[in-house]
């Protein structure tokens, strides 16, 4: 019974607001086709219509949820007159009066009963239960504004990281690539073009007898001097049968020549830098026609350097 009596209350207001926005269609579809084409005339008829109907359905959504529906009323108060012209004009030009003041009167008859309908069915409370209504609707809204705020930075923050995760993993990735090909491009190279094994062996150490007595003129003393001292007679010792010293091959006499060089170079006062000594060296190499590496030199101030100062 009481969906009757809900039903019966609506019934009224729903087919005249129908027939009201069917008429008001029609007319302004009429009216606009003499100025725009008429799909475009019915366009702006449905939708003038469409905006209408909505502020109605929101001021009664509203009125039975007992809130402020000032806007959806303006709206509506604001497009009936609007439409009472609309459709008494549409019945002027169409030379009818009947038409024009039936026309006229429908979007009224709807408003009016679409109100009383309204304000039967509209929730009645104090004003101050109002305010209690509006104040928890309100907390409810910030509530879920802050909650959808805090998801949604939530949400860029972690799409950030991984996008910084990306790009970090993607220029390891290129730097891992970098390096190897950088490899295979150096073991190529290699193998096209082998590099020689420059380094040689540390020239024998002279001792400080066989320095002075080579930095004297003379000979060791188990070495002849080729006729000028000792027997050099065979068996006697000293030397070779022949008279001579005994040969050394091309490598150890370079050795032995460029330790003698070195310890000579070396010996100065105070002794020179290793910057100084590789020059010397190197100048004084050249000159006498002697090889070895910047390795040898190197090596060969080390073990001066050591020397000196053992002996100091």
């Amino acid at each position: 019974m009481s969906k009757l009596t809900k039903i019966g209350t609506w019934a009224l207001p729903v087919v005249l607001t129908v027939i009201a926005v069917a008429w008001a269609v029609a007319a302004i579809g009429g009216i606009l086709t003499a100025q725009a084409h008429p799909a475009f005339a019915y366009s702006v008829a449905v939708l003038y219509d469409a905006v209408w109907l909505y502020g109605l359905a929101m001021e009664t959504a509203h009125r039975r949820q007992g809130s402020s529906a000032r806007l959806p009323q303006v709206i509506g108060w604001t497009f009936l007159p609007l439409t009472v012209v609309i459709l008494g004009a549409h019945g002027l030009l169409a030379g009818d009066v009947l038409a024009a003041v039936v026309g006229a009167l429908v979007p009224v008859l709807a408003k009016m009963t679409l109100v009383m309908a309204v304000d039967r069915d509209a929730t009645r409370i104090s004003a101050r239960a109002q305010a209690a209504i509006d104040r928890a609707r309100a907390v409810t809204r910030d509530r879920i504004a802050v909650s959808r705020a805090v998801a949604e930075a939530r949400a860029d923050e972690t799409r950030a990281a991984a996008r910084i995760v990306k790009r970090s993993r993607k220029a390891e990735a290129d730097a891992a690539v970098t390096a190897f090909e950088a490899f295979e491009k150096y073991a190529e190279t290699l193998d096209r073009h082998p590099v020689p094994d420059w380094h040689t062996d540390l020239p024998a150490l002279v001792s400080d007898h066989e320095l002075e007595a080579l930095l004297s003129g003379g000979v060791p003393d188990d070495q002849s001097a080729g006729g000028t001292g000792g027997s050099g007679l065979p068996g006697t010792g000293g030397g070779h049968v022949s008279g001579t010293p005994p040969l050394e091959g091309p490598r150890e006499a370079n050795s032995r020549a460029v330790a003698m060089l070195a310890a000579e170079l070396y010996a100065t006062d105070p002794p020179p830098s290793k910057r100084k000594f590789r020059e010397a060296m190197r100048a004084a190499m050249n000159e006498r026609q002697l090889t070895g590496g910047w390795d040898v030199i190197d090596a060969l101030y080390d073990r001066e350097k050591q020397l000196a100062e053992g002996g100091e």
